[in-house]
């Protein structure tokens, strides 16, 4: 998020096969980064690097089997922050990653995870200019995962289980790490189908808001309440429009902060797997969403 100018705010966004793109509330790609298979990608605000505040992405990169951390650039670029490779000790490939600003004492982790339902809690600190990791807390959930969203108000990670559902953990270092499990995120729930895959927090201010998770077999999104025991609200589509409309999500991503006339109360940002021109299959590419718009329907099908 630009906050400067809002308006002038980037996309990011992973290409599996081989790097990074950033693009303009437009869908105008900026830049292109060929740093390798980059899986998921997040970003957190005010990092301290150099005696000034710095934006950052960080990205699980599965051709060094490792963490990518880079600095955020206002024109879309993104610079290097490595000072070495922070590669991963899980023994299957890295998959999902988020990133988690503590509350309670500043610090700034990432979380990972492997195909195999590993998952692992870094440290992000400076060293020399740029940045380093130290291990905090490993854990195992035993079958694959790679959608997570961290929750920093609220302490909590959201961890996508793909054939099993939603499970929630204590974000911190030494909390916890037994998941209580989030009801009505599985298949018990007929409108959810395998695979759970991209989870993100839509933060409605004072501790409220909503938890969207992609249902990929039926070409959804389910609709959590973000506070509380998280309770299923319901599910949506996003229909044929000016656009084709999105199939097979994996990734997603939301924000609700106005982002000038065209996403006034926030964007939904989806990858769209079954990407068409008419009756023409093009690349994957991304769905950008007015939340407000999205935000009508929701609440239109939730109160029916």
């Amino acid at each position: 998020m630009n906050r400067k100018t809002p308006g002038k705010s980037l996309v990011f966004g992973t290409d599996k096969l081989g790097g990074l793109a950033s693009y303009n509330l437009r869908g105008e790609e900026l830049f292109y980064h060929p740093v390798g298979k980059m899986n998921n990608c997040d970003v957190r605000y005010d990092f301290p690097l150099n005696g000034h505040f710095v934006d950052i992405l960080a990205a699980s990169n599965r051709t060094s089997h490792s963490i990518s951390p880079f600095k955020i650039v206002e024109s879309g670029r993104l610079d290097s922050l490595h000072r070495r490779i922070i590669t991963s000790e899980m023994d299957d490939e890295v998959y999902g990653i988020c990133l988690y600003k503590s509350a309670v004492t500043g610090e700034c982790y990432v979380f990972l995870n492997s195909k195999a339902g590993e998952v692992e809690q870094w440290e992000l600190f400076e060293e020399d200019g740029g940045i380093d990791a130290r291990l905090v807390r490993s854990f195992e959930v035993g079958t694959q995962t790679e959608g997570m969203v961290a929750d920093d108000e609220k302490g909590v990670v959201f961890l996508g289980h793909e054939v099993a559902g939603i499970w929630k953990f204590d974000a911190e270092p030494g909390g916890n790490s037994k998941g209580v499990f989030i009801e009505n995120s599985s298949q018990e729930n007929p409108a959810i189908t395998y695979d759970i895959e991209g989870l993100a927090i839509y933060d409605s201010g004072n501790g409220e808001g909503f938890l969207v998770a992609s249902s990929q077999g039926n070409n959804s999104f389910a609709l959590f309440e973000r506070q509380g025991n998280n309770e299923y609200l319901g599910s949506f589509r996003i229909a044929e429009g000016k656009t084709d409309g999105v199939d097979d999500t994996d990734g997603v991503d939301v924000t609700s902060v106005p982002l000038g006339k065209d996403f006034p109360r926030g964007l939904l940002v989806v990858q769209d797997g079954i990407n068409c021109d008419g009756s023409t299959k093009k690349s994957q590419n991304f769905k950008l969403v007015s939340w407000e718009e999205n935000e009508k329907a929701l609440l239109k099908d939730i109160s029916n």
